[in-house]
């Protein structure tokens, strides 16, 4: 495993996905408002990899790297607003009480240090990241509630947040996860002291040739934010051979993130049979969408 993720990887892909890493660390927030952070060094600019390498190797680093200042724009910067919208979908569409939604994410809660809030709706402070991972989970247990334990495939993991708190609302058969391999080592210590209990594989975009087949592909924007030369190649070794989709967008109807260009909508959905765009529920950014199949 350690060696297929440190020599299959393409250079190519390790560098666009560092560049993306550092314009989500460019763009952040202070008050639910976008900051932009400046541009940074040419070390800087491969930190995200780095510091997720470095919180997965050193203690020190890993107990609060959730709210470390580098790692806080890119994944723990839910705003106090879309999380009151997440938890009025929770509560108002799937009927979750508080015990619950602290069940269903209470390693979410303390692994990393995340910072917490109070929202008038919960009697305790809780994660913000958590209550957007939690919904998306009880949309995807929703979706493929008539079928049997799937098999799911993640690209873009962030931590692994997303699939631990699928792993525990739901059974799944197996799970993988396709990212940076530094990233990869963080994401196997955070899901592991979380309890995951499925069975789950680490993968890099170079090392999935013959890994089979999934129920669903997962992506919370990721996806997006990848060049067209990328996507297509994601769309030949997954999404093709992902028998559904769930897809976080934020490219916009043209495919335009930053300075990347993206599939548009229109070639996404020639793309991909039986496919279908409906808005970002709750809409986070102007033209977020949610690309399904």
């Amino acid at each position: 495993m350690i060696r297929a993720l440190l020599g299959n990887y393409k250079n190519q892909t390790t560098s666009v996905l560092q560049r993306i890493h550092t314009r989500l660390l460019r763009v952040g927030f202070k008050n639910g408002k976008r900051v932009n952070f400046g541009s940074k060094s040419a070390s800087a600019k491969t930190f995200y990899p780095e510091l997720a390498l470095r919180a997965a190797i050193d203690p020190s680093i890993y107990s609060v790297f959730r709210r470390h200042h580098l790692y806080t724009p890119i994944l723990e910067h839910v705003s106090l607003k879309d999380a009151s919208l997440y938890l009025n979908i929770i509560k108002d569409v799937y009927h979750l009480a508080d015990d619950e939604i602290y069940q269903a994410t209470e390693p979410l809660q303390c692994i990393g240090s995340p910072y917490k809030i109070h929202l008038d709706r919960l009697r305790m402070p809780i994660s913000t990241t958590s209550l957007r991972y939690l919904k998306v989970a009880l949309e995807i247990k929703d979706k493929l509630k008539d079928g049997p334990s799937p098999d799911l495939v993640e690209i873009g993991c962030g931590y692994g947040g997303q699939a631990v708190v699928l792993d525990r609302i739901m059974h799944i058969n197996s799970y993988t996860f396709i990212d940076l391999w530094q990233v990869n080592y963080l994401i196997q210590r955070f899901i592991e002291d979380a309890g995951i209990n499925c069975k789950y594989r680490l993968a890099t975009l170079g090392s999935l040739d013959g890994l089979g087949s999934w129920d669903m592909v997962i992506s919370n924007y990721a996806f997006s934010e990848l060049p067209q030369s990328l996507q297509l190649k994601y769309f030949d070794q997954v999404l093709s051979l992902s028998r559904r989709g769930y897809l976080i967008m934020n490219s916009g109807v043209d495919g335009k993130f930053d300075d990347i260009n993206n599939l548009p909508q229109d070639s996404l959905l020639k793309l991909i049979p039986g496919s279908s765009i409906t808005d970002e529920i709750p809409v986070t950014f102007s033209e977020n969408y949610l690309l399904e199949w």
